[in-house]
């Protein structure tokens, strides 16, 4: 059966062991029966929260302050999984914040089976990225709350629910073994991760919607954009596909047309002043110092992780 807890968590900083936030959904038979969405103080001297983080989820400390430490949380947390097999997305985060914040308050690790929906998409499915949004997209869901914990544990029930449809199984266990991917383990200071074997089983290519309406609310709506540099979550195909589906006009160089230029993967080091950027950057600045007109609005984005 489809039976399961699928988590997420939220950190406060960079450091995997700081929890701020978990959502836990509890399946029976791929239907939701329980959930619960808590906050949490992380361990001490892990407890800063960090603009980044708080600009990803919006929980900053004050919102904390009066919540358990993640040591008063964790028993809470065990007991709502019980014996249930754990399901995330991209679960090598999720697993290492437990793993994380058990060593930073000197814990033993607890022993929890797992599986992550990002590695059994990667099996069933031909996409450019596996990031939540993408897989939800591919299967005909999406997710209005992203990154906060309780949407993103439900946003990976629809996720398995998906996937269990299209493999035309009803149980996780055959799912996994249907898409040719282990399991994860967490036991005594031992962690096996959630992994494929074998060939690649893709069964299911989504095709891309014949029309999709442009977004005027979003903030690239009828901008000019160029990209330049490698981008690591996507192609720049797709990238692009993704600027030209919510009503912006992708363009190759830049000119005084160009509104947002996005650099991609480049040396940090060239950041420094008097150093030399991109050409298309270097454009953009020498654009911007010539006085182009506000109504062009040019601004540069720097995309490294994006």
């Amino acid at each position: 059966m489809l039976n399961y807890t699928a988590i997420d968590f939220e950190t406060a900083n960079s450091r995997r062991g700081s929890p701020c936030s978990v959502g836990l959904v509890r399946v029976r038979g791929g239907v939701a029966v329980e959930e619960i969405h808590w906050l949490m103080r992380p361990p001490e001297g892990l407890d800063y929260f960090q603009p980044y983080n708080v600009r990803i989820h919006g929980i900053t400390a004050d919102m904390v302050d009066d919540q358990p430490r993640w040591v008063d949380r964790l028993p809470g947390i065990l007991n709502f999984i019980g014996d249930d097999v754990v399901v995330a997305h991209n679960a090598s985060f999720d697993t290492s914040v437990i793993r994380g914040a058990c060593d930073a308050d000197g814990l033993p690790w607890p022993h929890l089976d797992y599986l992550c929906t990002m590695v059994l998409a990667r099996r069933a499915l031909q996409l450019p990225s596996y990031r939540l949004a993408f897989v939800l997209r591919a299967l005909g869901k999406t997710i209005t709350d992203h990154h906060n914990a309780l949407a993103d544990a439900l946003a990976v029930t629809d996720v398995v629910r998906g996937l269990s449809t299209l493999q035309k199984v009803a149980d996780l266990q055959e799912l996994a073994l249907r898409l040719g991917v282990s399991p994860g383990r967490i036991r005594q200071m031992r962690y096996t991760g959630c992994i494929s074997n074998g060939r690649v089983r893709r069964t299911h290519t989504p095709q891309p919607a014949s029309h999709t309406a442009p977004d005027p609310g979003n903030p690239l709506y009828g901008r000019v954009v160029v990209f330049t540099g490698a981008l690591h979550s996507m192609s720049r195909k797709t990238a692009e596909a993704e600027c030209q589906r919510i009503g912006a006009t992708v363009r190759h160089s830049v000119t005084k047309r160009t509104n947002v230029v996005v650099l991609g993967d480049i040396n940090p080091a060239v950041l420094t002043p008097g150093a030399r950027l991109p050409r298309k950057a270097e454009t953009a600045l020498a654009l911007q110092a010539s006085g182009q007109s506000n109504d062009q609005n040019l601004w540069m984005s720097l995309g490294m992780g994006a």
